[in-house]
């Protein structure tokens, strides 16, 4: 690329001007070799650059690096390891390591096996009905569905306290 010329009165900015006209694609790190080369000392700010850029249209992702095409790029997807079929990640929540598996809403399928454990599972039973009710409250004009929940979860109520007793 041709060296801008600099005029004696234009400063940094003008100078940010004239690359940006000769190379649309240029970033900081291309206007800085520029105003090297053109023999000036220090830096342009990366900020008076995209500055020059906004005022002038060119706003966009423009990456720093090596061009496309060059050495680099070519060889970092030939070295590319191939597809193992392996999932990235963190495994779902309802993967255990126990290796049972656990119904689509996190809740496990497996029996309780601690004392007081048909208890546990009606007490969640409830909940899960007490959040099914308020979906249906959402909805509305659906008062047949929400009587026949609120009749379901005190029959389920009465029978979690009446093993208590």
């Amino acid at each position: 690329m041709a060296r801008p010329k600099m005029q004696a009165d234009e400063g940094k900015t003008g100078f940010v001007r004239q690359v940006l006209e000769d190379n649309p694609h240029a970033n900081v790190r291309v206007v800085n070799e520029e105003w090297q080369k053109a023999g000036n000392e220090g830096e342009i700010s990366q900020s008076l650059v995209n500055k020059q850029r906004s005022q002038m249209g060119l706003t966009g992702n423009i990456k720093g690096g090596r061009p496309k095409g060059s050495g680099a790029s070519s060889t970092a997807t030939a070295e590319k390891p191939p597809y193992t079929g392996k999932k990235r990640g963190r495994k779902p929540k309802s993967a255990h390591a126990n290796g049972h598996h656990a119904a689509g809403n996190g809740v496990s399928l497996e029996p309780a096996r601690r004392s007081g454990g048909r208890q546990v599972h009606l007490t969640e039973i409830e909940t899960e009905i007490d959040r099914l009710l308020f979906r249906v409250m959402t909805l509305g004009g659906l008062e047949e569905v929400e009587e026949s929940l609120r009749r379901t979860r005190r029959l389920l109520y009465q029978a979690a306290h009446a093993e208590r007793a």
